[in-house]
């Protein structure tokens, strides 16, 4: 089949050659005059692989750019390379007539806004029930005069600079060997580590940048990452023990040549050359790798290229012909590296192995998939992993060459395609900042990776029902480096946990083995309900002890409600949301926005809870249920959301598997998307809804094109700790309070029932206690000062030796 394809692309690019005589004269010209036609922002709508592989055959790059599978390719391109789409029968949408001006327009410094008028993004909902970290921006980082982002001169300065002000923690650039451009320039690298300019005997990263020279934000992060290392050696324990342990290489410009060029041409951004310079018509640095596949046959030259030399795509005359693809090689057989991360920009993807041809999988896939899992959990572009021929396949590129070509001469290296960013090779002056932070997270934790590295997680309930117990969790192995031992213990954060038990060891674990393991803890008697239970899950990999915080909460939850999804009585539906018996966790059946097939396209469809569920007197509360999906990435999602004004606004919910949405989503807010095909328990902290009365509701949006399984739920259940549903009398003591809500005064009666003393105990809306009165007497009424306190929801009671009275609600106002 791949055969047919790409001879009837040959044959089909020859009748468009036969019949197009501008587009000959523009393949026969120098690239020159093609990088200045007017560039247009539009989408292609494809109606086969064939014309994907017609369109590449004929230079257009299909590697970039938002792309709906089996629908649309949305990128830059040319007015001719647009005039060629048509000419195959593909329709074409023009969304901005001149992207060029666009670009130079939105980076203007004129358009820069202060941080304080910009929207802010929800980045710590990416996952993991919110937990994601963050980052401050390095003090030595700023933006570049070319559109916001560095000129070729300004990156050399900053690599000089870098090594003025941290000689002890990075080298001063180098040129890879005797390499010289077309144009006579070197290919500069530079190592960070905690002895630079001595070769150590530990696990070696390799970060680079520009294959294409008009993606600017792939170095702009790296130089921010590069100095977010330096500035936080000394601060940050993680960076230390990356720096200590790691050796990690930076070839920041590999094509200096046509970076060069655009910033000449351009010098306030917007460039649109993205080959190297060589004879003028230049080659694309990203097909002129090679790779062998297991017929033993060069598939360079292949897939998504074009023999014009004038095209964006021209591979060159032959593996390696380049300069700049001839360097690298060198410097991978020359060091031992474990990953490479090769940036590129746009598409909001992490891509990896193999793209020469449709659904080709390395022997290694399922680490593949587990790492790059891992490097996306908390980038806050919201990215995606993803097979690298997801959309269509491409010859030639690093990632096939670094994980499985001349493993004679060099290692093998589990190498990735970070696609950067989701608005243009030229992202607004507004979101170069956002974007290099972003990436953060999957730089770091790529270094990670190649040395001993678990992701452990906290599997535990969020309620704790009894005062001795087990805290669980899961580790798995996903680091590189052998032999993979942990030590994980427990470190308790609030004063109610009296003792843990001892640490666990996971020594000689595989490669994605998955261990699950407890720790015994042990908490205060006089723990009341509604506490907070705060903790560490310590993990010791023997370089860097990674800490995990969990926060837990004390009592016996009642389920005020439990739905087995086995109807829909307890739920408002819109459309087509219904049981089925084809899918459940618990038999037999579950709930789905689609029980006879694929969702439709363009819906907007609810399930709404009917009745509200009071936590006006709850000291805590969580939602639960077990959740599966496939929905398409990027485009469609499901929200599950929350109302406190019985249905007028809704609020989506952060939980351990939702993603950030795109900016074809709902931009910035917490959703579900991609696939995940087993049963998994959401659960969900309502904390946040304590005091008030409140809606759920699921809803699944999707757009008029490709449709997918859809999202389905089971065990629906909602836990609530009461003031009232703890195992007390509330006639002990007699207590009450008046005027309640109150302002700056309070006055509690109280009966201590034959004690002589006791304690009147103020608590926060969170459980914790925030003030204690000494009561004399058996019987008696205090005065409360409530001035220093801020409105809001309160709780009271009091405590004498081992009693308790029940807990009772205050109201604040001011």
């Amino acid at each position: 089949m791949k055969q047919l394809i790409l001879l009837g692309a040959v044959l089909l690019a020859s009748t468009i050659s036969a019949q197009a005589p501008a587009v000959d004269q523009m393949s026969n010209n120098a690239s020159k005059q093609e990088v200045s036609e007017k560039w247009q922002r539009a989408r292609i709508f494809y109606k086969s692989n064939e014309n994907l592989a017609v369109l590449s055959a004929q230079g257009l790059a299909l590697d970039h750019g938002n792309k709906k599978p089996g629908v649309y390719i949305e990128s830059d391109f040319t007015e001719n390379q647009l005039a060629i789409a048509r000419m195959i029968g593909c329709d074409v949408e023009v969304l901005i007539d001149d992207v060029q001006a666009f670009y130079k327009e939105r980076g203007s410094m004129q358009n820069l806004k202060p941080k304080s008028l910009l929207e802010e993004k929800n980045t710590a909902c990416t996952g993991g029930g919110g937990n994601a970290p963050s980052y401050s921006t390095p003090t030595n980082w700023e933006l570049g005069s070319m559109g916001g982002c560095y000129t070729y001169t300004e990156i050399l300065a900053e690599l000089d600079d870098m090594a003025t002000l941290y000689p002890n923690l990075i080298t001063v650039k180098a040129p890879i060997s005797t390499f010289k451009t077309s144009e006579n320039r070197d290919i500069f690298w530079v190592k960070i580590s905690d002895n630079p300019n001595t070769d150590e005997a530990e696990p070696e990263m390799l970060y680079d940048a520009i294959h294409h020279a008009r993606e600017p934000i792939a170095v702009q992060q790296l130089i921010y990452y590069m100095w977010y290392l330096l500035e936080n050696y000394n601060s940050s324990t993680e960076v230390q023990s990356i720096v200590d342990n790691t050796e990690l290489y930076f070839i920041p410009v590999l094509n200096p040549d046509g970076y060069e060029y655009n910033c000449t041409n351009d010098p306030n951004g917007g460039g649109m050359w993205r080959k190297n310079r060589r004879g003028g018509y230049g080659v694309d640095n990203n097909r002129n790798y090679d790779y062998i596949d297991g017929n033993g046959n060069s598939v360079w030259g292949t897939t998504g290229v074009s023999t014009s030399q004038s095209n964006d795509t021209y591979p060159g005359t032959g593996p390696f012909s380049e300069v700049e693809n001839q360097a690298m090689k060198w410097f991978c057989e020359n060091h031992d590296f474990r990953i490479a991360l090769n940036n590129h920009t746009w598409d909001n993807s992490l891509l990896y192995p193999y793209g020469y041809d449709y659904n080709k999988l390395t022997a290694e896939n399922s680490t593949y998939v587990a790492i790059s899992d891992m490097m996306v959990q908390y980038n806050g572009l919201g990215m995606q992993a993803k097979l690298s021929s997801t959309l269509y396949p491409a010859s030639g590129d690093s990632d096939d060459w670094g994980y499985g070509a001349d493993l004679a001469t060099k290692p093998r290296i589990f190498s990735f395609t970070p696609e950067i960013g989701d608005d243009g090779f030229w992202p607004s002056i507004n979101n170069i900042e956002d974007q290099c932070n972003s990436m953060v997270w999957t730089n770091l934790t790529a270094a990670h990776l190649i040395t001993n590295y678990s992701k452990t997680e906290d599997v535990s309930a969020y309620t704790v029902s009894n005062v001795t117990g087990y805290f669980n969790y899961t580790i798995q192995r996903l680091g590189l480096e052998d032999p993979a031992n942990f030590t994980v213990s427990i470190n308790p954060v609030s004063s109610n946990i009296l003792s843990v038990g001892s640490a666990n060891t996971h020594n000689a674990m595989n490669l994605l083995q998955v261990d699950e393991d407890s720790v015994s803890f042990t908490l205060d008697p006089a723990i009341t309900a509604g506490e907070l239970i705060e903790y560490e899950i310590v993990v010791d990999n023997g370089y860097f002890s990674e800490v995990i915080p969990v926060e837990k909460v004390y009592g016996s939850g009642s389920v005020v409600l439990s739905d087995p999804a086995d109807n829909t009585s307890n739920w408002t539906v819109s459309q087509s949301w219904g049981t089925t018996t084809a899918d459940y966790y618990s038999a037999s059946s579950s709930i789905t926005d689609s029980p006879n097939g694929d969702y439709n396209s363009g819906i907007d469809k609810k399930i709404t809870l009917t009745d509200e569920v009071d936590l006006s007197i709850a000291l805590s509360a969580t939602v639960s249920f077990y959740a599966k999906w496939a929905i398409e990435d990027n485009y469609d999602y499901v929200q599950f959301e929350v109302s406190t004004d019985n249905g007028n606004t809704w609020e989506p919910q952060c939980g351990n598997y939702t993603n950030t949405g795109t900016n074809n989503q709902d931009n910035g807010k917490p959703l579900y998307d991609g696939t995940q095909n087993s049963w998994v328990k959401e659960e969900i902290n309502l904390s946040e809804y304590i005091g008030e009365t409140i809606k759920f509701r699921f809803q699944i949006v999707s757009d008029n094109y490709v449709e997918d399984d859809g999202f389905y739920f089971d065990d629906f259940e909602v836990t609530v700790i009461n003031a009232s549903s703890q195992d007390v009398n509330e006639l002990d003591f007699d207590l009450s309070g008046y005027p309640n809500p109150a302002q700056d005064l309070f006055t509690v009666t109280f009966d201590l029932n034959g004690s002589n003393n006791g304690d009147l105990v103020l608590l926060n809306n969170v459980g914790e206690t925030i003030g204690v009165r000494r009561l004399n007497g058996e019987v008696g009424r205090v005065n409360l000062d409530l001035s220093g306190y801020a409105a809001g929801i309160y709780y009271y009671q009091i405590k004498t030796g081992t009693k308790s009275s029940a807990i009772r609600k205050l109201i604040i106002t001011k």
